[in-house]
């Protein structure tokens, strides 16, 4: 997509964008656009715009609909599901899995969390073991699915083989209605409206060799993919919420007078407004330059923990801010300030926490 017609489609994105007022329309509406198929080459079928395309796609979604979760789902598909399926899919799971996914016609969810295994991959406890018959039978649970209650296919992490992680972890593509997959309710949850996040139990499911992702082994390399873009570029949507609290607090701060004089004229306010500003600079130029490292072909699981730490770090600075601009009235749900900053405090961990994208980043310089 040359540079020209992607600031056309972005325009028209930002114009239905602003129309939505609920999860599901703005799904409908941003894939059936083409969002999802966005930093796919064309060769694959993709927009061919390119990483940082898809990251300002997703700013733009999350700025223009003020809707949180909805964006941060679609990343998530994008990044976790979609990147494995590409890099390590057969033909005929491109064709089964991947063109329903960047149409918008499926959902898709990457399963590898578990409740007594997150970061800690020895202690993953859902197995896959062959039978008498050659067939794979996936037993186990996972929780923090996003997607979860509503995904089509489902990208499931298991142990194939004791010892390390580096060869004895399988991804399985499980598709909804398998005999022996249980798909939970939506999770009750404080921040993220809009995204599904659901529980797995998987009860002796029948697979073929046609349902490895990668082939047998393969698990490690599958996960590491979907981590280093996730984790560089799972936050994208949060540039944007920032975009529009740090707009709607500026016009408050205009517009609000205490002792006959606006809020803005008051330099503890313009002091406020000006870190949330430097926040939402720094993050965005980070994560931007991330995404021109994924373009050129370079980007490393080094630079995606450094990116995901960095703008997490930096929207939860905006969001502790955010409130004293609104004082009392930050209470109020109009003002957004309460459920932003559960999103924020919610970004330190998903995708691995913040403290393990700095041993990440420690390893990295030798440490």
């Amino acid at each position: 997509m040359a540079s020209q017609e992607f600031t056309y489609w972005l325009a028209g994105l930002r114009s239905r964008a602003a129309k939505c007022r609920d999860g599901d329309s703005l799904w409908h509406t941003a894939a059936s656009q083409g969002l999802l198929s966005l930093a796919i080459p064309e060769s694959a079928g993709g927009g061919g715009a390119g990483y940082e395309a898809a990251c300002l796609a997703l700013e733009t979604l999350a700025q223009e609909s003020g809707l949180s979760g909805t964006p941060f789902a679609m990343a998530a598909q994008a990044w976790a599901c979609q990147e494995p399926l590409i890099e390590f899919g057969s033909k005929p799971q491109h064709e089964k899995y991947l063109t329903p996914l960047l149409a918008g016609a499926a959902k898709g969810a990457f399963a590898a969390t578990e409740y007594d295994s997150g970061s800690d991959l020895l202690s993953l406890s859902t197995r896959a073991v062959r039978d008498s018959g050659g067939r794979w039978r996936l037993n186990g649970s996972k929780t923090f699915v996003t997607n979860g209650p509503t995904a089509d296919v489902f990208l499931i992490l298991a142990r194939t083989a004791e010892g390390s992680p580096l060869t004895g972890l399988t991804a399985f593509l499980v598709p909804r209605g398998t005999p022996g997959l249980h798909i939970g309710m939506a999770m009750d949850k404080s921040g993220l409206t809009g995204a599904d996040l659901g529980t797995l139990n998987i009860d002796d499911c029948a697979l073929d060799d046609s349902d490895v992702l990668g082939g047998p082994g393969a698990g490690f390399a599958v996960l590491m993919h979907a981590m280093r873009y996730e984790r560089a570029f799972i936050l994208a949507p949060a540039l944007g919420l920032m975009a529009r609290a740090l707009r709607q607090a500026v016009e408050h701060a205009r517009s609000r007078s205490q002792f006959g004089h606006p809020l803005a004229s008051y330099d503890t306010i313009r002091q406020r407004l000006v870190r949330m500003h430097v926040s939402l600079t720094s993050a965005r130029e980070l994560l931007h330059a991330t995404a021109r490292c994924a373009d050129a072909g370079t980007l490393d699981h080094g630079r995606s923990s450094l990116t995901k730490l960095h703008v997490s770090t930096e929207f939860n600075r905006f969001c502790q801010e955010l409130p004293d601009v609104y004082g009392g009235y930050a209470l109020l749900p109009e003002t957004g300030a309460t459920a932003l900053l559960t999103d924020a405090v919610a970004s330190r961990y998903y995708s691995g926490t913040s403290d393990m994208q700095v041993k990440i980043i420690a390893e990295g310089l030798g440490l």
